[in-house]
């Protein structure tokens, strides 16, 4: 095996004891107070990015309308918020079961295979959400290679390191969903597809 192979084997096999640490500590006072805090963190960093995304959509849609101008660093700016907002958020709909869900078996199968389909749902997300992960960490390097510079003198990789991050944010969320037993559970009049 190549050692950059036996390196994201390691990887996963450390995000699968954190998410199980995680599972077993779940209960706990001091770590619930620490898991939320982080996550209040999180949803201000999303929310943060979400308002900075508008107010300089406007400023741009103002400064061209009005001033026939506009700030030259303002769209690759709003194209990798966007990529930031969609890479968070999707980690954060992750964490809190609310993840885009395709499962047509849900009304096949039998209520007694729930928790294996569980199983099955979850491990393939953790595979494949690490998978992405890893393709984009060589993405990154890549980019880090060729030191192509997006804007205002920040360097493209720097701004794509939340792809990977965020991959293996979902790989980790999907198999603390795992060990927790969690399953989605439709609010009053959902209706699910």
């Amino acid at each position: 095996m190549e050692t950059s192979s036996l390196l994201y084997l390691g990887l996963f096999a450390a995000l699968t004891a954190l998410a199980f640490l995680r599972s077993r500590v779940d209960d706990s006072v001091p770590w619930r107070r620490f898991y939320d805090f982080f996550g209040s963190l999180e949803l201000t960093l999303i929310v943060s990015l979400l308002g900075t995304l508008v107010v300089i959509g406007v400023l741009q849609i103002i400064l061209r309308n009005a001033l026939h101008s506009g700030l030259l660093w303002a769209d690759p700016l709003m194209r990798h918020i966007v990529l930031w907002l969609g890479a968070l958020g999707a980690s954060l709909a992750t964490a809190r079961l609310r993840h885009i869900n395709i499962d047509v078996f849900t009304r096949v199968i039998p209520d007694r295979f729930r928790p294996l389909r569980r199983v099955v749902i979850y491990t393939v997300t953790a595979v494949a959400a690490f998978m992405l992960g890893v393709s984009a960490l060589q993405l990154v390097a890549v980019e880090k290679e060729y030191a192509e510079v997006a804007f205002l003198g920040l360097k493209t990789w720097t701004l794509q390191a939340v792809l990977p991050f965020a991959f293996f944010l979902i790989c980790y969320r999907s198999l603390v969903n795992l060990f927790l037993g969690r399953e989605e559970e439709l609010t009053p009049g959902e209706v699910k597809t």
